[in-house]
């Protein structure tokens, strides 16, 4: 299919420096922010290296996006968006951007990339699996096998790129043909909204459901255990884990706000002080610097804490709905 060339102009006073840390967030809707000094209506992606003290924002003014995915060792320079209108691509570190898909294509809510070969790219839409094996020029639906094809996150296993595992409304999914077909793998008829493939453990696992909680599997997913000690909202849309202690963990949950176990799930215990929306739906840790942890609420806009959840302090973009975070470093 042909690609939809987007030119955008780069924002003034950018600096997105190879090396440089830089948060990246997601909104899809906001009332107001202020940004270079006046109040703004803009969404789509925007960009701090300074967390949060001030932001710039990347291509089209308005654009429904749910999630940015950067490709590995790419320094920051390819970019993939996932919206509404489909997969947006940059490959100037987000000075110009194309629609990537047709027409057929919509509703884009994650993309995940082959670790071993970039150009392989799989996006989560609410109509399953895309498939696109030239970096997001062409694609191929992949739902072979499924029972619902609304699919919220997708994940490659970073130590076999032949697996890939879905996040569907009636369970987990795995392929283990790169997507060529699926089964079932566990925890039928749950709502998964995310999955977290430990940084730490070969074959360990983290899902947030939408109300029934988080599970965790230590042997790719074959056998789930629920979480849920202490955790007193059960509707779980985001989950991060410190990259340098393997049992320090974050989960992000409807009206309950942040929790985090430091025993690896067994127990959690809110932390939201200093937060004025509790609706969470991403998490991230800083992964230069554990203290560091990032929060994008629903209609609030993001939170930093820097001393690892115990307070919580306004990052900017308020009343945006931030989606999703991620980052270069």
């Amino acid at each position: 299919m042909t690609a939809q060339h987007l030119k955008v102009a780069m924002p003034t006073g950018s600096n997105n420096e190879v090396g440089k840390t830089t948060l990246y967030a997601v909104t899809r809707s906001t009332e107001k922010f202020r940004i270079f000094g006046r109040d703004n209506p803009t969404v789509g992606l925007f960009t701090t290296s300074d967390r949060g003290k001030t932001w710039q924002h990347w291509g089209w003014h308005y654009t429904k996006c749910f999630s940015a995915t950067i490709e590995p060792n790419s320094d920051g320079k390819i970019i993939y968006l996932a919206c509404g209108n489909g997969v947006q691509k940059s490959s100037d570190s987000g000075k110009n951007w194309v629609i990537t898909t047709g027409w057929e294509m919509t509703e884009c809510l994650k993309i995940a990339i082959d670790p071993e070969n970039t150009e392989t790219v799989y996006a989560a839409t609410a109509y399953g699996i895309f498939k696109s094996q030239t970096g997001g020029q062409n694609w191929q639906e992949k739902n072979r096998g499924f029972e619902s094809t609304f699919t919220p996150d997708v994940v490659v296993d970073p130590h076999n790129s032949q697996v890939i595992y879905a996040a569907t409304e009636a369970g987990i999914y795995i392929s283990t043909n790169r997507a060529e077909s699926w089964r079932l793998l566990g925890l039928q008829g749950k709502g998964i909204r995310t999955i977290t493939y430990s940084s730490h453990t070969t074959g360990t696992l983290l899902v947030g459901t939408e109300d029934d909680g988080i599970f965790i599997s230590t042997n790719s997913g074959e056998t789930w255990q629920a979480i849920n000690d202490g955790l007193e909202s059960l509707t779980v849309y985001c989950l991060a884990q410190d990259p340098q202690h393997d049992r320090v963990l974050y989960a992000g949950t409807f009206r309950g706000g942040v929790f985090k176990s430091i025993d690896g799930g067994n127990s959690w215990k809110g932390c939201n002080t200093g937060l004025t929306r509790l609706d969470i739906h991403a998490l991230l840790v800083d992964p230069t610097d554990s203290n560091a942890i990032y929060c994008g609420t629903i209609g609030g806009g993001v939170f930093v804490s820097e001393d690892a959840g115990a307070n919580w302090r306004f990052g900017g973009l308020e009343t945006s709905q931030v989606w999703d975070l991620t980052m270069q470093y």
